[in-house]
């Protein structure tokens, strides 16, 4: 079958596909509303996707009232960030967020949720421009159209992230233009595409772009390999596309060099290739079949989102069988089975990074195109192809039976049934018993009653995971408890925010990541692009909390660091985790009204409140004494912490001259605390060779105290040289088989070993053991900390731990035991070290001084920052602000090396005297962008017209 560009009457294609659309959405949108649910998911949608949003278009509002200023950079976005790195992944190059720009902003939810929509109505009609270049009739291209639309991929993405629709509006037309470009020589379309494709998402952009680089060598090796034969016209043609990459990428260059810039100083740079796996673990392989077909699956094992129509079984069979007629198609679908089974492919599509296997929705094209495929073929087919689809019916089933054993997953039933359902419809095909619109009723019933079993909410499922209707509303101006109302506006007396780890709880799975749509400034944020000056920080700190992108967290509460950052406010709620942890130095100030539960249970009453410190430390302030990052490095980071208010950090030649940090009184201030650890069996164990045979098993940490003094301040527990070894599979397995037979609890009666030990192996098998996960968890009077090492399918979360502080909390009076307890069996080796950190009158005198020499009349802009200082010796301005590559700085009008402070913050050396300061922001590789683009598209220009004379000259 032929891709052809000959123009053919296809009456009411369109209008066939926009009703099934509208049945099958009415199914879809209307479980989430029917239910109470908004179209908003809790995690990306309500903190990153509408609030930034919302945040663009009082952006774009305030730059049309005045031009003048251009916001590079912004103070909202956790400790601050470069406008464009934030922006560029979720708003500039979506074209769809553009229309709702000019909706009243109290529209903006509703216009969200009504374009999350019109995305997918959208990617249909771009399959079916596709394949409407083929010999199909409309119920055939309606019927593909659904199974490229409602699988899991889509069902679960078009609402998280809604940019992610996009990919598959422009996967069909990047085809159709490299075909107009194989077939007719025009590279007009191709280059608009191109260009939509690399503004649209960069990281869409670099899998779309390897997708239609596959399609090329595909299509160039099955079929114009025989047609261009002679070398000249090769050339030609490798000519074209090659100019149409190049014009592409000059015309997005404004958005893409600064983009590439952003990613390559992001904390996503640097991680490990493909979270460090050479095979996926064994669940991967036994899952994979059965969820080609489970629409209703969440389990994305390592982003394997597949979940189609169960008629996509029967037509990737018949493409098989039919491998020398539909060659592209068949090559197509191996070509994608190959890279579905190893990591490194997954890692390779993702920018060398994690092995996400999102990619995958390259593949849903051909998955379409081969179920229209088998509609247009269905009165042809043999008795052998369904005695085939017979045989191939019974090993799937029996294979999904043999998993099953594993995993029970009761989200099969559904495709399962129309497993049969289609089999029979196919297998009257023939007969003439069966129609292209009994099929299409069939897929459009399937697809929606796998929609419904996605999200209704009643079984844990995805409506669960939205906001309640209204709820987005109530969290902008609720989520405080209105205990901000009083609190001064951060822009003229600075200032941040945060709360206490895992404590603030707001309802309905909602994490109070971001806290965009309010004056106020947080230090915890959550967004895909980061500034590695972020990760820089929380290394060299050891924050446990680091993620790549959460990369603060609440810092584990630490005194010091939330100081150090400027961190006033604290907001806290009773009964929830860690709520009596509050650092040192932060009083209650304001409380709301208690909520008594109705039951008369003090552990469920709820209430909030705010505790505000004096020590907050300035965000530009001047210091004389500096500690070179040689000798920091030889700290713990307990010690470089508490450093923080005697002097700054730098590197040795811009120490050059300069006091340093006395090491004495930096000591002084922490002390090391010696202990024993204990086991839960009563034995004296070394963190160097932790050895933990039982589940049950925890671990004591006696502090030897001195008798004769008591001892207060913030206690802290530095791990590092962390190596974890799991036990083999079948020493697991035994392990834990013998501790459940000689638990004494379990009554009289013996234990049913044989399935005791099914059980044990079902839940490692499908836990993927051995692997290198764990968590070592400490807790104390005052709460918990956890230093965790993710699982490699943590994709973009994982990370290698080798080393954190975990932070107790501030004691009057330390406690004399802590509990550790590793998560898993195997052997732990670390190395153990307890600090506790002196923060009294001594800290807060520093402190007091520190705050005397703050830049005076500070001036946030939306380009960075100015104010002035006077000073009566040389030394270093330093800040919280992030260091970037963007930032420049004046003093008294003269410009002056941006110095990297305290690991990851900008600063200047100041002489003696009264100075003028201004730092600003400059977005790189913006100005570079935009020239290039100038230039791109000129070069449009010309190919435009120079095709339009061409071809119409040539009668084509």
């Amino acid at each position: 079958m032929e891709f052809s560009f000959t123009k053919k009457k296809n009456s009411h294609l369109y209008l066939t596909y926009s009703l099934a659309f509208l049945i099958v959405a009415f199914f879809v949108y209307g479980t989430y509303l029917i239910t109470g649910h908004a179209l908003i998911w809790h995690l990306d949608g309500a903190n990153q996707h509408l609030p930034l949003l919302e945040e663009y278009r009082r952006y774009l509002h305030a730059f049309f009232k005045d031009p003048s200023t251009i916001n590079t950079w912004s103070w909202h976005f956790g400790l601050g960030s470069d406008v464009f790195q934030v922006y560029s992944y979720y708003t500039l190059g979506d074209i769809f967020i553009y229309p709702l720009l000019l909706l009243p902003a109290k529209a903006l939810v509703t216009g969200y949720q009504v374009m999350i929509v019109i995305r997918l109505y959208c990617a249909g009609l771009a399959f079916c421009y596709f394949a409407n270049h083929f010999e199909f009739d409309r119920f055939t291209i309606t019927g593909g159209a659904l199974v490229y639309l409602f699988n899991a991929f889509l069902l679960y993405s078009n609402v998280a992230q809604p940019f992610f629709t996009t990919p598959f509006i422009l996967f069909p037309l990047i085809i159709v233009a490299l075909e107009r470009t194989l077939q007719q020589g025009k590279i007009g379309p191709l280059i608009l595409v191109f260009s939509w494709m690399l503004i649209s998402s960069f990281y869409f952009a670099y899998i779309l772009g390897i997708g239609a680089m596959l399609y090329l060598g595909l299509r160039f090796g099955l079929t114009y390999r025989k047609k261009i034969k002679t070398l000249k016209a090769r050339i030609q043609l490798l000519s074209k596309l090659a100019l149409a990459t190049v014009i592409s990428l000059l015309c997005s260059s404004f958005l893409l060099v600064p983009e590439i810039i952003a990613v390559k100083n992001s904390t996503r740079s640097g991680g490990v290739f493909a979270n460090g796996l050479n095979v996926y673990p064994l669940y991967y392989y036994l899952a994979l079949p059965s969820q080609l077909i489970n629409g209703a699956n969440r389990d994305f094992y390592f982003w394997s989102a597949l979940g189609f129509s169960s008629i996509v079984f029967f037509a990737l069979i018949y493409i098989i069988l039919q491998k020398k007629t539909y060659r592209l198609t068949f090559w197509a679908l191996c070509l994608s089975f190959i890279m579905l089974l190893l990591p490194q492919f997954g890692a390779l599509m993702n920018g060398l990074m994690a092995p996400s296997n999102r990619w995958t929705l390259l593949s849903c094209l051909p998955i379409a195109f081969a179920v229209c495929v088998l509609l247009k073929d269905l009165r042809s087919l043999s008795e052998k192809t369904l005695q085939i689809f017979s045989f191939s019916l019974v090993g799937y089933m029996t294979f999904i039976g043999l998993t099953y054993l594993f995993q029970n997953d009761e989200k099969l039933f559904v495709p399962m049934i129309f497993l049969f359902v289609f089999w029979a419809l196919l297998g009257n095909a023939n007969k003439k018993k069966t129609t292209q619109k009994f099929l299409l009723s069939a897929i459009l019933l399937n697809v929606c009653l796998n929609a419904i079993y996605f999200e209704a909410p009643f079984n844990g499922g995805y409506a669960a995971e939205m906001l309640p209707l209204k709820a987005y509303e109530t969290l902008k101006t609720k989520r405080f408890a209105g205990l901000e109302k009083n609190l001064p506006d951060p822009k003229d007396d600075f200032y941040r925010i945060s709360t206490l780890s895992k404590n603030y709880n707001l309802g309905s799975n909602y994490h109070l990541y971001n806290v965009l749509g309010s004056k106020l400034y947080s230090i915890n944020s959550y967004y895909s692009l980061q500034n590695k000056a972020l990760s820089d920080f929380a290394n060299a700190y050891q924050n446990a909390q680091y993620e790549a992108n959460i990369p603060l967290g609440q810092l584990s509460d630490r005194t010091i660091l939330n100081n150090f950052l400027g961190v006033r406010y604290l907001f806290t709620q009773i009964n929830q985790p860690n709520a009596t942890k509050i650092p040192y130095g932060y009083q209650l100030v304001q409380t709301t009204p208690k909520i008594s539960d109705a039951n008369g249970d003090s552990s469920k009453d709820r209430q909030t409140k705010l505790y505000q410190t004096r020590s907050a430390f300035p965000l530009v302030y001047f210091q004389t004494k500096v500690l070179p990052t040689t000798e920091a490095k030889k700290l713990s980071a307990t010690e470089q912490e508490r450093a923080l208010p005697l002097g700054v950090v730098v590197s040795q030649v811009d120490a050059t001259g300069l006091a340093k940090v006395d090491q004495k009184q930096l000591r002084s201030e922490v002390q090391e605390l010696p202990y024993q650890l204990i086991s839960s069996r009563g034995n004296v164990v070394s963190p160097n060779e932790l050895d933990k045979q039982d589940s049950e098993q925890t671990y004591t940490l006696v502090l030897q105290l001195p008798k004769e003094q008591t001892i207060s301040g913030e206690l802290q527990l530095d791990l590092s040289h962390i190596k974890y070894v799991p036990y083999t599979l079948k020493k697991q397995l035994a392990l834990e088989e013998q501790q459940k037979v000689s638990d004494l609890t379990q009554g009289l009666l013996e234990q049913n070993k044989l399935l005791t030990s099914y059980k044990y192996f079902r839940y490692h098998i499908l836990q993927g053991s051995p692997d290198n996960s764990f968590s070592l968890s400490v807790s104390s009077p005052l709460g918990s900390e956890k230093l965790f090492q993710p699982k490699q399918n943590a994709l973009s979360f994982y990370k290698v731990v080798t080393a954190g502080t975990l932070n107790l909390g501030y004691f009057e009076t330390l406690p004399q035991t802590l509990t550790l307890t590793p998560s898993k069996l195997g052997n732990f080796h670390f190395d153990l070290k307890v600090y506790v950190q002196t923060l009294g009158p001594t800290y807060v005198k520093q402190v007091k001084e520190l705050q005397k020499h703050a830049l005076q009349q500070v001036k946030l802009t939306p380009t960075g920052l100015s104010g002035q200082i006077k000073v009566d010796q040389a030394g270093i301005l330093t800040s919280s602000i992030p260091y970037a590559k963007g930032w420049s700085v004046k003093v008294d009008g003269k410009k002056r090396p941006v110095l990297k402070t305290n690991h990851a913050f900008v600063g200047v050396r100041l002489t003696k005297g009264k100075h003028q300061i201004r730092f600003s922001y400059t977005i790189p590789g913006l100005k570079l962008g935009a020239y290039l683009s100038l230039s791109g598209l000129i070069c449009l220009g010309f190919c435009l017209i120079f095709e339009k004379y061409y071809f119409r000259r040539s009668g084509q």
